[in-house]
C-alpha cells in the first residue's frame, strides 16, 4: 500500500497548479475545455420513434503548461526509476488538475437526429463541472454510431463524441476493463501503478478477437464498458478501447471523482465494497435503458465482479443472460468465494474461465441460451 499512497501527494501537487476560472459565463469560452463522453442511446419508453441519449460531459478550465509540473514531479518519479516516463504520467494525471466549471450550458448537435441535445447546466460541488442527463434527440437515422458535435462560441474549436444507439431488444455485453480486457495487475501495487500511469496498455490475449466474434454472433450487441477507474482516466481508456477493441467499441462508464473529493482517491482505487455498489448502480441504470435486452456480463475475480453480476441476476433474472468471470492468478479464486457469490444463481448461468479458455469462448452459443 505504500506505493499507492504516493498517488495522493502527486494529485495534490497537480491540483495546486490548476488555474482558477470564473463561472459567470454560460457559453463555452476559449479558456474552457470539454470532454463529451461517448454515450449509449435507447428508445423512448413513451414514443418508440424518439431516441434518448444518456449523455455525460465535463467542462473545466484548460490545463496549464505541464513543464512546471514535470519539474516538480521529476524527483518523485526517479525514486521508482521511472524518470524517463514522466511525460506519459503527466498526461494521464493531468485531469486530476482540472478545475470544473459550474453553470455552463451546452447544445450539442447529433448527426442524423432531428433535435440537438440541450444539456442542463454543469453542476457545482461536489461534482463540479459535470453534467449527466437523459436527453431526447428526436428522430434519428438507423446508423450504428452517431457523431455529436459541440461547437464552441469561438469558431476555431469544437468537441465531439460518439453515441451508440441500440434497440429495446436483442443482446448487449457489459464488460469490466481492468484485468478483464486490459492487463492492469490490480493485485500487485507497483505493476498496477506502472500500468495505470506509464506503460502502453496491453489487451488480455484473445479478448479483442473474442469480442469481435461476439459482435457478430450476438448481431451487433450494445457493448458497455463499466470501469472502476476514476473519470480522469477516461481519455486513456477511451483510446485503448477504440484502438484495440474497435470491432466492439461502446460507451465507457467511469466513476465520478472531482477535485472536491480528491482526498478519497486512494479509497476509490482500493475499496472493494464501493466498487460493488457503484457497479450494481450502473447496471440498474442500464436495465432502465434496456429492460427488454439480454446481457452477457464479463468480468474478473480480482475485485467484486462475481458479486456484482450475481446481485444483478438476482434482481433482474434473465436480463442477465450469462456471466463470465476471468480467473486471475493471485485473486481469491476459492470455491467458497464463488459458491457464496453465486448462491441462488443457476450453474448454467455463469462460467469461470482461465486464460487458456479464452479462445474457446467464441464457440459458446450465447445467443442460443448457452453460457
Amino acid at each position: 500500500m505504500r506505493v499507492l499512497s504516493v498517488i495522493f501527494p502527486l494529485t495534490f501537487v497537480i491540483s495546486t497548479l490548476a488555474i482558477p476560472h470564473p463561472t459567470d459565463k454560460r457559453d463555452i469560452a476559449r479558456t474552457d475545455d470539454v470532454i463529451l463522453f461517448d454515450a449509449p442511446a435507447f428508445q423512448s419508453p413513451t414514443d418508440p420513434s424518439v431516441t434518448i441519449v444518456s449523455q455525460q460531459a465535463l467542462v473545466y478550465a484548460r490545463q496549464i503548461d505541464t513543464a512546471p509540473l514535470t519539474s516538480v514531479l521529476k524527483n518523485v518519479f526517479n525514486v521508482f526509476g521511472l524518470g524517463d516516463e514522466l511525460a506519459t504520467a503527466v498526461d494521464r494525471l493531468k485531469l486530476f488538475a482540472a478545475v470544473g466549471l459550474s453553470g455552463k450550458e451546452m447544445q450539442i448537435a447529433v448527426q442524423g437526429c432531428s433535435t440537438p441535445m440541450t444539456l442542463p447546466k454543469t453542476s457545482g460541488l461536489p461534482d463540479l463541472g459535470l453534467v449527466a442527463s437523459n436527453v431526447s434527440v428526436g428522430k434519428c437515422t438507423t446508423a450504428a454510431r452517431l457523431t455529436t458535435t459541440l461547437q464552441a462560441s469561438f469558431q476555431d474549436s469544437s468537441f465531439t463524441s460518439t453515441v451508440f444507439p441500440s434497440g429495446p431488444d436483442g443482446f448487449g455485453v457489459i464488460s469490466d476493463i481492468d484485468d478483464t480486457v486490459k492487463i492492469s495487475n490490480v493485485l500487485q501495487t507497483i505493476p498496477a501503478l506502472k500500468a495505470a500511469l506509464f506503460e502502453s496498455p496491453t489487451a488480455v490475449a484473445g479478448m479483442p478477437e473474442l469480442y469481435a466474434s461476439l459482435a457478430k454472433s450476438l448481431n451487433s450487441p450494445q457493448f458497455i464498458y463499466v470501469s472502476g477507474s476514476p473519470m480522469q482516466f477516461y481519455p486513456f481508456l477511451h483510446d485503448f478501447i477504440n484502438t484495440q477493441f474497435s470491432a466492439s467499441a461502446g460507451p465507457i462508464i467511469t466513476k465520478n471523482l472531482t477535485i472536491a473529493d480528491i482526498s478519497g482517491l486512494v479509497n476509490l482505487l482500493t475499496d472493494k465494497s464501493d466498487t460493488l455498489n457503484y457497479k450494481v448502480g450502473i447496471i440498474d441504470q442500464i436495465h432502465g435503458m434496456y429492460p427488454g435486452k439480454k446481457f452477457l456480463t464479463v468480468g474478473d475475480s480480482t475485485q467484486s465482479d462475481p458479486e456484482v453480476y450475481a446481485t444483478a441476476f438476482k434482481k433482474y433474472g434473465n436480463f442477465i443472460q450469462c456471466i463470465w468471470i476471468h480467473k486471475v492468478d493471485g485473486a481469491d479464486n476459492s470455491d467458497t468465494r464463488f459458491a457464496t457469490a453465486f448462491k441462488d444463481v443457476p450453474s448454467t448461468k455463469f462460467r469461470i474461465y482461465t486464460d487458456a479458455d479464452i479462445a474457446g469462448l467464441a464457440n459458446i452459443d450465447v445467443a442460443g441460451g448457452k453460457c
